[in-house]
């Protein structure tokens, strides 16, 4: 981010970094970020790193999940570059001792594109039936998410998104608020 768009921003890199610490610090449920590979996603990662990063080792009391999925539908390029971000990832943490660990999640074969197209015969998915965002997305995260609240008993979900992208986007972010909730 360079200084031009900082200063038209929101919140500077210390606001944001100092909002999550304060959130990290606030109870004891792991953390699950989602991560796209997107702009939004790769900043939030970055910022919880720096965040983590500058805290006391002993202040580092909880467990961050990079979570991302792979549809298997993805171009290889894009494939590949996910897999490249979380393991570069993964590699850094352990070298800064971060409680950060990264995973990537796929369909099952039952509910991979492929299957349900071309050997249950249903038709390419539109904006009316999109039957493969549940099957190949959803439900892959819906389960690991399930995993890590089985063994911590809640999580905390960290998603990054805009509300600047669109006006479609704000008015879904706004209408998901919970007023006077910082956390």
């Amino acid at each position: 981010m360079n200084r031009n768009s900082m200063k038209n921003s929101r919140f500077s890199v210390d606001e944001m970094t100092a909002d999550l610490r304060e959130a990290y610090l606030c109870d004891n449920r792991p953390w699950i970020i989602g991560f796209s590979g997107g702009k939004d996603s790769t900043m939030l990662v970055q910022f919880i790193y720096y965040m983590l990063a500058n805290m006391q080792v002993s202040d580092r009391c909880k467990h961050v999940y990079v979570l991302a999925s792979d549809t298997r539908v993805e171009s290889p390029f894009i494939s590949e570059r996910i897999r490249k971000e979380l393991e570069l990832l993964s590699n850094a943490a352990e070298r800064d001792t971060l409680p950060i660990t990264t995973h990537l999640v796929y369909p099952k074969l039952n509910d991979t594109f492929w299957v349900n197209l071309i050997g249950r015969g249903y038709p390419s998915p539109t904006t009316l039936f999109r039957w493969c965002t549940d099957r190949l997305k959803i439900r892959p995260i819906s389960n690991f998410i399930k995993s890590v609240v089985s063994r911590s008993g809640s999580v905390v979900i960290v998603l990054g998104a805009r509300k600047e992208e669109s006006t479609t986007r704000a008015q879904a972010m706004h209408a998901r608020e919970i007023e006077n909730q910082k956390y």
